[in-house]
């Protein structure tokens, strides 16, 4: 589905390109609309269409109306904030200036990456160390109960009573005594849509028992009512599989790259950031995101799911 909503960064680059725009001649049959005095050309909607994922042949040309009417009505937009004068807004420059730096910034890594293609030998090998997402896949039904802001000593209580055999009936009212506001929700879910580490423990997990997971001061008990096994097959998983080593590989690269230039570059931290400079030695400032790998047009929720729970 194509979103009419406008983004920050693009009607900010809009914005930077418009002073070229009124320079340039151009043939009447790459004109899309003329708005006052600005034209929307068939040069941007080529260029907005290429950004486009999962397009199928039939909806392409309805895609391409579609968005051919979103630039026009950006542009009015444009043309609006232009009589405004607000591309001489202080904060709006400042808006451009992030804009145009994130954007040069992931054009370099994105251009200084390769995307080579995993061996059948690593898919299949991820394949088998993923059993739970895969060959050996299942699907719950689960009753579970979500907390926020639990303290160590009523998490590490929790624990200790499901431990020891509490039912999640039993939990839920002593969590009521303890002062929490508790409902108790049914919900299925595909190994995929778990946490990743705690496959092993749902998929040995006997009834009645509940299992407890925290994350910082949340925390969630879930008890398996059910479960049937729905395997994925390593032919069906390939496409994911494949995608998902080619970012991790990307991620890894750009890990590399961006070290080695930080490294080659002259940064001297001023007045009250100098401190700053000790952090950056002992430990590396991570990677700005590369742009992601395109994803096939079309795929299996689950298996892709299940891809995106390692990331």
């Amino acid at each position: 589905m194509i979103k009419r909503s406008l983004t920050l960064s693009v009607a900010m680059a809009v914005l930077v390109l418009a002073g070229c725009d009124k320079e340039e001649k151009k043939d009447a049959t790459q004109v899309i609309a003329k708005v006052g005095d600005a034209e929307v050309t068939v040069h941007q909607l080529n260029h907005a269409l290429s950004r486009l994922q999962g397009i199928k042949p039939e909806q392409a040309e309805l895609a391409r109306q579609k968005l051919a009417k979103s630039l026009v009505d950006q542009q009015v937009l444009v043309n609006a904030a232009m009589a405004d004068k607000l591309d001489r807004d202080p904060n709006v420059l400042m808006d451009i200036e992030g804009a145009k730096r994130e954007i040069l910034a992931k054009a370099y890594m994105a251009r200084h990456l390769t995307a080579g293609k995993p061996t059948e030998g690593e898919v299949k090998a991820y394949y088998e160390q993923h059993p739970d997402l895969f060959a050996q896949r299942k699907v719950y039904d689960l009753l579970v109960i979500r907390l926020q802001n639990v303290d160590r000593d009523k998490l590490a209580e929790i624990g200790k009573r499901a431990d020891a055999g509490a039912s999640l009936v039993e939990l839920q009212a002593f969590l009521s005594e303890q002062g929490f506001a508790t409902s108790v929700a049914s919900e299925q879910k595909g190994a995929e849509h778990l946490p990743l580490e705690a496959l092993p423990k749902f998929a040995q997990l006997s009834a009645k028992k509940v299992l407890v997971l925290s994350a910082g001061s949340n925390v969630a008990l879930y008890e398996v009512v059910n479960s049937k096994a729905e395997s994925v097959p390593v032919e069906r998983a390939k496409p994911f599989i494949e995608a998902y080593l080619g970012n991790k590989s990307r991620a890894a690269q750009a890990e590399k790259l961006f070290a080695d230039l930080k490294q080659k570059a002259s940064i001297q931290y001023q007045g009250d950031f100098a401190k700053l400079a000790q952090t950056d030695a002992a430990k590396p400032a991570a990677a700005p995101a590369a742009a992601p790998a395109a994803k096939p047009a079309t795929h299996d929720d689950a298996v892709s799911k299940g891809v995106e729970a390692l990331r």
